[in-house]
């Protein structure tokens, strides 16, 4: 039994069939089925045309310019978010500033001209886990800063001196944003209120179109049908992959979307044809013209669509597209400065909350709260404690409505501790996220551009960003990012009350 039924279950070949030719048919059992198939997926809807042979184009680079004329940030070379997000600062690393004071320390020593023991001169501010070196040393950083009233050789500093020049800081402190100006070929390419990130050709706008050049050469190659998991095949009886089942996905009725991305593979898919076009990064590529030869012997000048393109920069010409030099997986360091900022409607202000401040969380750093005073009253009867208002945490700063120089701006004012005797007003803010540096220390300090602030609040993070240049060289910069929140912050303030305080019997 057991042999018998292992006989029924097994294919095996046909040893009386001398003709090969059958097997060779791939004979099927239903061919209305591949009929069908073909059907479904618009594949019967031949026509009469020719295919492409050959492309011949003719296509100039343009090349973008540095910002401000700083050959050390060529967009040629250097990733254009790291030209963009760059801080004066960012050369003067946790690891250099202690070197670069160290050794001009050594120099300073040798020369006979000790620096002095001044505090300010100390490590101070590092970043975690480099805190437990503050005010162990000399701060390289400040040293450079101050090497004229200190009479320090800047020979002192080595390799560790900052590059020549540095960065521009192109935040706006009152946006949150950066603005940046790159011109290619005498058109102008505007940046406006760019949150952070990743640079494309869409983050820019061209004031003008790029001027005529004369004619580049003619290159000449052969186009190559585009092909994705999914798409029909060009020829009748080929079978698709059934890993990827195009038609297998019904339209959606409420998401147009889906049914314009079917039709569009079941019906174009197949006459799509692709060609590389030479170009190089921090260069505006243009094609200036394009002809196609098919397998008819006719020729067809391409010209770009006038009402629609996919990659399309405003204000220059469709032929035209920015290829940037971008940061292709960056390691990404921990937040170094995190803030939220948010409307409170209640208390009618606006909230700038530290989180993080150095790579430390803070939000535990607030002072305990202030205990209340005892009332002794020997007959037992109950008390009230005057209470002035809700208690501010130490990293709340708020900000109120002033016009600054004829503008509605979000000025950042201090609060007080009005829990003592006297009122103590409450530290002021240590990001640099909540500075203004052009301000110089003087009220407004900061502010902000109420149209910059949504009503569901913002979130801005400093980090440390390293990737590679074109070349292969390391690039660093320190990286201010602005994210949506999904609320603001908010304080509970209430008015002055008199809270109810137990009875206290004094000693007999």
């Amino acid at each position: 039994m057991a042999l018998v039924h292992d006989v029924v279950r097994r294919l095996e070949a046909d040893r009386t069939q001398t003709d090969l030719a059958r097997g060779f048919a791939a004979e099927v059992a239903d061919p209305a089925w591949l009929l069908g198939r073909q059907w479904q997926l618009g594949e019967h809807q031949g026509e009469d045309a020719s295919s492409p042979v050959r492309v011949t184009y003719r296509a100039r680079l343009t090349p973008i310019d540095p910002i401000g004329g700083q050959p050390l940030l060529d967009p040629r070379t250097t990733p254009a978010e790291a030209i963009v997000e760059s801080e004066p600062s960012d050369s003067w690393t946790p690891g250099r500033r202690i070197a670069a004071g160290r050794a001009v320390e050594a120099a300073a020593t040798a020369a006979g001209s000790p620096l002095p023991a001044d505090p300010a001169l100390q490590l101070s501010g590092l970043p975690v886990p480099y805190e437990v070196l503050d005010g162990t040393g000399y701060d390289g950083r400040v040293l450079w800063q101050r090497r004229a009233a200190l009479s320090l050789d800047e020979a002192w500093f080595g390799a560790d001196r900052p590059p020549d020049p540095e960065p521009l800081d192109l935040w706006d402190p009152a946006e949150l944003a950066y603005d940046a100006t790159f011109t290619a070929g005498g058109s102008t390419l505007a940046l406006t209120r760019h949150d952070g990130g990743d640079l494309d050709w869409y983050s820019v706008d061209a004031d003008a179109p790029l001027p005529a050049e004369p004619p580049a050469p003619v290159t000449e190659l052969h186009p190559r049908r585009v092909t994705y998991p999914g798409a029909p095949l060009p020829r009748w009886w080929q079978i698709e992959d059934g890993k990827v089942d195009i038609g297998g996905y019904p339209p959606d009725r409420a998401y147009l979307p889906t049914l314009l991305l079917i039709d569009l593979i079941v019906n174009q898919s197949d006459d799509w044809f692709t060609f590389p076009v030479e170009a190089r990064a921090g260069h505006v590529a243009t094609l200036d013209e394009v002809v196609v030869h098919d397998s008819f012997g006719d020729d067809w000048k391409l010209t770009p669509p006038a009402d629609w393109s996919l990659f399309a920069t405003a204000g220059f010409d469709a032929r035209s597209l920015i290829v940037w030099a971008t940061a292709a997986t960056p390691l990404v360091g921990p937040p170094i400065d995190e803030v939220v900022i948010g409307t409170d409607e209640d208390a009618n202000l606006v909230w700038a909350v530290e989180l993080r401040l150095r790579g430390r969380s803070v939000l535990g750093d607030d002072d305990p709260p202030p205990v209340p005073p005892a009332h002794i009253d020997a007959s037992g009867r109950p008390g009230f404690a005057y209470r002035p208002m809700t208690r501010i945490p130490r990293h709340w700063h708020p900000y109120e409505v002033e016009e600054v120089s004829g503008r509605r701006r979000y000025v950042q004012g201090r609060a007080a501790d009005l829990s003592g005797p006297v009122a103590v007003l409450l530290p002021e803010a240590s990001s640099d996220l909540l500075i203004d540096p052009n301000s110089g220390g003087v009220h407004p300090t900061h502010q902000l551009e109420p149209a910059a602030l949504p009503a569901d609040g913002v979130r801005v993070e400093r980090r440390a960003i390293l990737a590679r240049a074109t070349d292969g060289s390391p690039v660093l910069w320190t990286q201010r990012r602005r994210q949506p929140l999904l609320t603001p912050p908010a304080l509970a303030l209430r008015f002055d009350e008199m809270e109810p305080v137990p009875p206290t019997v004094g000693p007999e």
